[in-house]
């Protein structure tokens, strides 16, 4: 049986926080709650506000000018987004997406800069928060520069494993639907590219395919391909 990759997901800066400075955070939010299939915010809104979620999901995407989809992450809960306007007021860069019911905490942006200034303890967990979302996105980049669309495709493959994956008598089963496009958008390929991709690791046994549930059966294959060893567990998240 394969097992699936020993996933720490990292504290969340929310998680990192004591009690006194989580009840003095929550202080200066407000509560907002959106359905799924609502938009948080578009991709060069002005960022007035960070948001701390509660409860639910927040897909964050990238839009080309020819109108080409590109996912970036799922945030979750307890996660933080637009934290990079910051300091510099640069409009959101990328659309907020909300996938299921979400309730999160608003913040006004300039409330939070003063308080990051005034609380240590706050200003060094949002510091160690931007890293760990820095290493998370650059090693998906990486994956699909250096190991092109097939790689990235693997690399899908494995942090979906990690995010999803159950354990059964033929391998790691994915226990969620995921259709060709949305692994297509996850590296901004075409869905006949990944069409072709796929083709070749069920014809190689490397994964099987059932009504949209994937089963990965030797993610060894799939690891060496991309060298996993050398990079940290939890980078390797969607």
């Amino acid at each position: 049986m394969i097992e699936a990759r020993n996933t720490v997901h990292p504290l969340s800066l929310y998680e990192q926080l004591t009690k006194q400075t989580k009840t003095l955070f929550e202080s200066y939010g407000s509560e907002i709650q959106l359905k799924k299939g609502s938009v948080l915010f578009y991709e060069g809104d002005k960022a007035d506000h960070i948001f701390l979620i509660e409860m639910g999901k927040v897909r964050l995407t990238k839009t080309s000018a020819e109108g080409k989809v590109f996912f970036l992450q799922i945030k979750k809960r307890h996660d933080i987004i637009g934290e990079l306007s910051l300091y510099n007021a640069i409009n959101y860069h990328f659309n907020a997406e909300i996938v299921q019911d979400t309730i999160l905490h608003r913040y006004n942006r300039k409330d939070v800069e003063e308080l990051l200034l005034k609380n240590n303890e706050l200003a060094v967990c949002f510091m160690k928060s931007l890293s760990t979302e820095n290493h998370t996105i650059l090693s998906q980049f990486r994956d699909l520069i250096f190991c092109g669309k097939e790689g990235a495709v693997y690399s899908i493959l494995i942090r979906l494993s990690n995010e999803y994956g159950k354990e059964i008598s033929t391998g790691l089963l994915i226990n969620r639907k995921i259709t060709n496009q949305e692994l297509a958008n996850y590296i901004g390929a075409t869905r006949e590219s990944i069409n072709r991709i796929l083709k070749r690791l069920i014809k190689n046994n490397i994964i099987s395919v059932n009504t949209k549930y994937i089963t990965i059966h030797n993610i060894d294959y799939l690891k060496e391909h991309l060298r996993c060893k050398h990079c940290p567990a939890t980078e390797c998240t969607i």
